[in-house]
């Protein structure tokens, strides 16, 4: 729980109720024992997306969660390339 006391109140409780809390346990107990996994669940587009949060609170997990040996997901990107590789893929083996 000390390193809990480093993010606002604000932060954290985004983090014990937002989209990936669910990862860090059903309780509220087992959330907060888990909040670097938690954290480290989210992109920094879905962190900021999140209500309460924006870029300062953002930068805020990040040096956080560094802290932690840790750090926010990376963003999921899709290339035009890879999908014209998959749509190729699957149309042979349609064949």
């Amino acid at each position: 729980m000390l390193a809990m006391a480093k993010l606002s109140r604000a932060i954290l409780t985004v983090l014990l109720s937002g989209r990936h809390a669910a990862l860090g346990g059903r309780f509220a107990r087992e959330r907060a024992a888990n909040l670097a996994r938690i954290a480290a669940a989210y992109s920094r587009a879905e962190l900021e997306a999140e209500k309460g949060i924006g870029p300062a609170r953002a930068t805020a997990v990040e040096v956080w969660l560094e802290g932690q040996g840790l750090s926010l997901r990376a963003e999921q990107t899709c290339s035009m390339s890879a999908i014209a590789g998959t749509e190729q893929i699957v149309g042979s083996a349609a064949r």
